[in-house]
């Protein structure tokens, strides 16, 4: 089946696709007034920080999630001291918002992130193009030249928007290793993706999810509220 021409290492779409990855972001704090430069601290479990606010009650500290930032804001009032906290923090790509926590002990206020569950799909390739599904006009579609790699040699997995093809051949004739990257469109249905190795090219087919019609207006955005606990919250 004839998909048209496409450009190597890129998926045929009208909107450009991103770097070839691996990429290392970096997760740095953007300064807000009378707040410093931080970072969060990342582990295999998720991601850490701890703010110095000498002074704030923990109950006077509000921490918000909207937008890819935490902000962290309150004021506490003892006698003639008033003490004043204001940070912007951003959340790094992979932490889930959902499960964030906060505690404040001792002058320090400590906030966790868990990392969110990957979502990994594999796609399986087929030894011939008849074998891929029926692609529409608008479908993405990547075309890659691998000569002399076998159908079976492949490993095509998709893991939170990211395409990895890995192939290794061994034969009396040649052995060969490759690995490649690329980031896929958002609205590229992975789950119903096919792909198929004939003659030398391989060839994965990508849907476009249909987009939901609703007459009802979008709902508005609102700021995740973190209660912050008295104490380590262990």
């Amino acid at each position: 089946m004839a998909f048209g021409t496409f450009p190597i290492d890129v998926l045929s779409s009208a909107q450009p696709l991103g770097m070839l990855l691996p990429i290392k972001p970096q997760y740095v704090e953007q300064r807000a007034a009378r707040s410093s430069a931080r970072k969060f601290h990342e582990t295999d479990e998720g991601y850490s920080l701890s703010l110095e606010l000498p002074g704030l009650s923990p109950a006077d500290l509000k921490v918000a999630i909207e937008d890819g930032m935490i902000t962290i804001s309150g004021t506490t009032k003892t006698g003639k001291h008033t003490y004043n906290a204001s940070h912007r923090v951003a959340v790094p790509p992979e932490a889930d918002t959902k499960l964030a926590r906060a505690a404040a002990e001792n002058g320090i206020l400590s906030i966790t992130l868990p990392k969110r569950q990957k979502v990994i799909h594999e796609i399986t390739v087929a030894s011939s193009n008849d074998k891929l599904p029926k692609a529409a006009d608008d479908d993405y579609v990547l075309s890659l030249p691998f000569p002399g790699v076998r159908p079976s040699d492949f490993k095509v997995v998709c893991e939170d928007r990211v395409l990895s093809i890995a192939t290794e051949t061994n034969t009396s004739t040649h052995a060969t290793r490759t690995l490649k990257r690329t980031r896929i469109p958002e609205d590229a249905d992975v789950s119903a993706a096919g792909a198929a190795a004939e003659y030398g090219i391989l060839t994965i087919s990508m849907p476009r999810r249909a987009e939901e019609l609703s007459t009802e207006e979008p709902p508005k955005k609102s700021a995740r509220l973190v209660a912050v606990t008295n104490g380590s919250g262990n």
